[in-house]
């Protein structure tokens, strides 16, 4: 699903549980067991057509995520997932949703560049400001109110009422693999190719994480620090 161009491809609302049990089957076995998936969703959503729908969403969100995840395997594989935080597993998959289906980071900043203003902001605001980018039609407002959910479900925004939100706690993170993953999806999304670690935490991504635990970062996983003459240097993507 796209308009005007930009991809937006979500049509169904995935359960954070599902979700997490996917990426660990996934982390654990290098594979997605793509029956035991759909049975889980099941449990959940009512319907073939629509459990297809989230199916679908869980296995581009695998494919597109191979190689990082990959990658990140190395570092936190099966069993070291399930010894993550609650803070860090959400932070890791909000981060491959993100990396998936880019207008859930796009949501979000709209989200955090509100807060700073005000304390409780509605859906229709974060509608008209991403709506420029991907066209206020249909498919664009479906994608909104499914991927809400699943925001809420991480924590990171608090439902007051039908159509308002509130910002949620910040995740404190404490794996460095995590650490790097949040910097990285900033960077790849923001569509630059490097950061510097001075502006680390002053970006609306950034305001949905507590900042002096992402420095837990040691830039040698998934990023590479690099000298600058300006900060403390900056920050690219590695892979």
């Amino acid at each position: 699903m796209s308009s005007k161009g930009k991809y937006i491809g979500v049509e169904g609302r995935v359960q954070y549980e599902v979700l997490e049990a996917a990426v660990h089957d996934y982390l654990s076995s290098g594979e997605l067991d793509k029956e035991k998936c759909l049975s889980h969703i099941k449990q959940f959503t009512k319907g073939e057509n629509r459990a297809g729908k989230i199916l679908k969403h869980i296995s581009v969100l695998v494919a597109k995520n191979e190689d990082l995840l990959t990658k990140l395997s190395k570092y936190i594989d099966g069993g070291t997932f399930l010894q993550l935080s609650q803070a860090d597993r959400k932070a890791m998959l909000l981060c491959l949703f993100c990396n998936s289906f880019p207008i859930t980071f796009d949501i979000l900043i709209g989200f955090a560049q509100a807060f700073k203003v005000q304390t409780i902001v509605s859906k229709q605001v974060i509608i008209h400001k991403i709506g420029s980018a991907y066209g206020s039609n249909r498919a664009m407002h479906i994608a909104v109110t499914e991927i809400l959910p699943f925001l809420i479900e991480c924590g990171i925004i608090k439902r007051i009422k039908v159509g308002i939100y509130s910002v949620g706690p910040k995740l404190n993170i404490s794996n460095k693999a995590v650490s790097e993953l949040i910097i990285f999806t900033d960077i790849k999304l923001s569509a630059s190719k490097s950061i510097l670690i001075a502006d680390l935490g002053y970006k609306p991504w950034y305001s949905y994480f507590e900042h002096a635990n992402v420095m837990l970062a040691t830039f040698n996983i998934l990023l590479s620090k690099k000298d600058s003459a300006v900060g403390k240097g900056y920050i690219t993507i590695k892979i």
